[in-house]
């Protein structure tokens, strides 16, 4: 091989082996490298995830709580027809007494008004003895009458509760309904929310401050229920749903007991450093015991103690103490949850 072709071919072999050793990695570094990921892109689309999945929830709840008022309002009504006819049934039986004594006094006494005048001393005694009779006759006429309203009066009362009965029943099936689509929306809003709760924690971050407080029971599914029927009495908070045994948070820091609450099952009573005393029922278990606690700090766990048909926590708002009149907390836990 001559000497120029010999040159020829080892510039071929260099170009080939500066592809090869510079091409290859190119080649392989476009096809099996991925690209950072956005940690703003990453936490806004869980936040939207958590967003849809809570107006769900939300929804849900409100279609619960809707139902939970039909059904305890109507109860409450069959309540109050249950009491009139009661009463009108004792009432019955005094008007019904003094109707057999009319009968018989008329029956033993027929003519007795003349006899009265005919026998009186004077006129004038004559006149009041027949006007007395009179009286007595008028009295127990009315009576007589009143007995037959009251009889009316009752019929229609249990046509009425036989109705609202059936009713009741249907409620009740409605509120079951609405139950099971409560528990499957407030289980996959808290699988969202545990997400981006964990990514939080992991990133150092507590529970979100919004206008100086924290959500009482975040990821919970919760609607504008205060003032709605309940059995004897109306809501006085708004309730707040979420898998059993979900923290409560102290929404500011300040002094919390613990205590049952009749229907209210377990309570907890947060004395706030504001001056605000915040509820918490129907809880499933106390963390600690009657302190001081921070903001944020976790002192109690959601459950169903009391009166509650599905675990969530009631949450009420007292400004100016325990025992001071409630205000809605909707507006308040719609910003800070």
């Amino acid at each position: 091989m001559r000497v120029g072709q010999l040159g020829a071919v080892c510039r071929v072999l260099l170009a080939v082996a500066f592809i090869a050793i510079v091409g290859v990695p190119l080649t392989a570094g476009s096809a099996g490298a991925q690209p950072a990921p956005d940690p703003l892109a990453e936490m806004s689309e869980m936040k939207q995830r958590v967003d849809q999945a809570r107006s769900e929830a939300n929804d849900a709840a409100e279609r619960y709580t809707n139902a939970q008022s039909s059904f305890e309002g109507l109860g409450n009504k069959i309540a109050e027809i249950e009491q009139k006819i009661a009463a009108g049934e004792a009432r019955r039986e005094d008007l019904r007494a003094i109707a057999e004594r009319r009968a018989v006094v008329a029956y033993k006494t027929q003519g007795s008004d003349r006899a009265a005048i005919l026998n009186a001393q004077n006129p004038g005694e004559g006149m009041r003895s027949s006007e007395l009779l009179n009286r007595a006759n008028a009295a127990d006429n009315a009576a007589v009458a009143d007995l037959a309203a009251v009889n009316a009066e009752l019929a229609a009362q249990r046509d009425q509760l036989a109705e609202d009965s059936k009713d009741y029943n249907a409620y009740r099936q409605r509120l079951d309904d609405e139950r099971k689509l409560l528990d499957s929306k407030v289980a996959a809003a808290d699988l969202a929310v545990r997400e981006i709760q964990a990514k939080r924690a992991a990133e150092g971050l507590g529970a979100p401050v919004i206008d100086g407080l924290v959500c009482p029971v975040p990821g919970a599914a919760f609607s504008n229920d205060f003032g709605q029927p309940r059995t004897g009495h109306s809501h006085q908070g708004n309730d707040m749903f979420a898998p059993m045994g979900t923290p409560n948070l102290a929404v500011v820091g300040g002094n919390i007991t613990y205590g049952p609450g009749g229907s209210g099952g377990n309570g907890a009573y947060l004395e706030g450093e504001n001056g605000v005393t915040y509820i918490y029922y129907h809880l499933s278990e106390y963390v600690g015991g009657p302190r001081r606690v921070a903001q944020g700090e976790v002192i109690a766990r959601l459950g169903m103690t009391g009166n509650a048909g599905a675990p969530h926590t009631h949450f009420e708002i007292r400004p100016g103490g325990r025992t001071a009149n409630p205000i809605n907390p909707f507006p308040t836990i719609s910003k800070i949850c």
